[in-house]
């Protein structure tokens, strides 16, 4: 290029540099904690990257044969004691493997020293957003295969009794949402002797399922008539579901909207992303307690994750490439430890 004399003027009279902007960096990374996943994921830290974890049975527990005399348990004075020979709970040891997962990237010497900011830093958040992101694929691939579930517990949203149509189509007659959700709460009730409680179950749902089921007039006529729901959608109170429509609760269940996304293309290809949780599927599950699971007792959490290493943040210098090679490394399993606690809706919308 051919650099003609100019004369003095508003742009050629200075350096061009980050300085003139005080230094501005737009960057559109997300704080991992802000990611969805740990409001309806449970984290359980473990030792090795692989083991058992002991499920047990639940009919037992719950076991009336002669509802109307309780002729099974009755133990008449001067009588031997009665034998229980068939007392007993059926059990399983059940294997869960880790995988390591490793998020990197190189940076050379130079490009480190003479950035006007800081580029190591920049980007161990941005591929710590990868892992987070990577991690909700997972967990949402988890919840979402119909396979992990007995058949009860996975239905259309048509197909729930009584519904005639998708939450989308619902009115304030239909009650298709409501009913769903009442529907798949008592199968899970059922199914566990009644400890998992309605006020322990999250309804999870992508974006454009939120979107569509807010301008249902059934969900329009709710929040109406809900003091608390009416303030939340509009900002007079607390509430993480405002920009979607929809209150933090409904019908006595969490709503929790599933808004990560994820880029599907190459770089130097045309730019295409897209919610890792899509348009018409829902799952109802359940968490109960802290984000980080004791380890201990029973365990009521539709699915968990087995995490043997979590988001370890390394950088390694290579003196003779004189580079910087930095890394995100995962290590966890997730498992749908409790199928019975959680219930899969499809065509939702």
């Amino acid at each position: 290029m051919v650099d003609y004399p100019s004369f003095p003027g508003g742009y050629n009279t200075f350096v061009k540099s980050h300085e003139a902007t005080n230094h501005l960096k737009i960057d559109f990374s997300r704080n991992v904690n802000s990611f969805p996943l740990n409001k309806y994921m449970q984290l359980l830290p473990v030792k090795k990257s692989t083991g058992y974890y002991l499920k047990l049975t639940v009919e037992e527990a719950g076991r009336i044969l002669n509802p109307t005399t309780l002729s099974d348990f009755i133990w008449h004075d001067g009588e031997p004691r009665p034998e229980r020979v068939e007392g007993q709970e059926s059990f399983q040891w059940l294997e869960y493997r880790t995988t390591r997962y490793d998020f990197g990237f190189q940076l050379g010497d130079k490009s480190i020293d003479q950035a006007s900011w800081d580029l190591l830093e920049t980007h161990s958040r941005i591929k710590a957003q990868q892992a987070m992101t990577a991690r909700t694929q997972a967990a949402i691939n988890a919840l979402t295969t119909s396979g992990n579930y007995d058949s009860t517990h996975v239905s259309a949203v048509a197909s729930v009794s009584g519904n005639t149509g998708t939450w989308a189509q619902s009115t304030t007659q239909r009650q298709d949402i409501r009913r769903s959700i009442l529907s798949a709460a008592s199968i899970i009730k059922k199914d566990v002797l009644g400890v998992t409680k309605t006020g322990d179950l999250i309804l999870v749902m992508g974006p454009d399922t939120a979107i569509a089921i807010s301008e249902c007039q059934e969900i329009i006529d709710h929040v109406k008539h809900s003091p608390q729901a009416l303030g939340q959608i509009k900002g007079d109170l607390p509430g993480h579901n405002a920009e979607w429509n929809l209150p933090d609760h409904l019908y006595g269940v969490q709503i929790v909207v599933e808004d990560t996304v994820k880029t599907t293309t190459n770089k130097g290809a045309t730019t295409s992303k897209g919610y890792v949780l899509g348009s018409g599927t829902a799952v109802l599950v359940s968490r109960p307690g802290d984000l980080v699971s004791p380890g201990e007792g029973p365990s009521f959490s539709t699915a968990m994750i087995f995490a043997y290493e979590e988001m370890t943040v390394e950088t390694l210098r290579q003196v003779d490439h004189r580079r910087v090679s930095g890394h995100v490394v995962d290590d966890y399993a997730v498992v749908v430890t409790a199928p019975a606690t959680g219930f899969l809706f499809t065509s939702a919308v």
